[in-house]
Formats: structure tokens, C-alpha cells, sequence
């Protein structure tokens, strides 16, 4: 079930996305903080997922 992995991924990009798009505007620097971690992740996530699926099919 390695299917489950990428499922998973794809829920986490999906979620920092609307983390994203939804955040609160507040300072402080555990916001920030927050915010820095999300948009390093809604970049890396695509390209994990991209190696994910590349390998499935090589696989099979």
C-alpha cells in the first residue's frame, strides 16, 4: 500500500495551501514562524510528490 504515502502528501500540500490562503494576518513570531515552514513545504511537497509517483511507475 505505498498509494497510502502519496495520498498523504497530497492531503498535507493541500492543507499548508489552505493554511496559506487562509492564515491570519497576526504578527509574532511564532505566525511567522508558521508561515515560513508552510511556504518552504507547498514548494517541496509538489517535487516529493512528482519523485513519489515517478518511482510507483517506474516500479510497475
Amino acid at each position: 500500500m505505498a498509494d497510502t504515502r502519496i495520498i498523504q502528501l497530497a492531503t498535507l500540500w493541500f492543507a499548508v495551501l489552505i493554511y496559506i490562503q487562509t492564515g491570519s494576518g497576526g504578527g509574532g513570531a511564532v505566525n511567522l514562524a508558521v508561515g515560513v515552514i508552510a511556504i518552504l513545504l507547498a514548494y517541496i511537497l509538489p517535487l516529493t510528490l512528482v519523485i513519489f509517483v515517478t518511482l510507483q511507475l517506474v516500479d510497475r
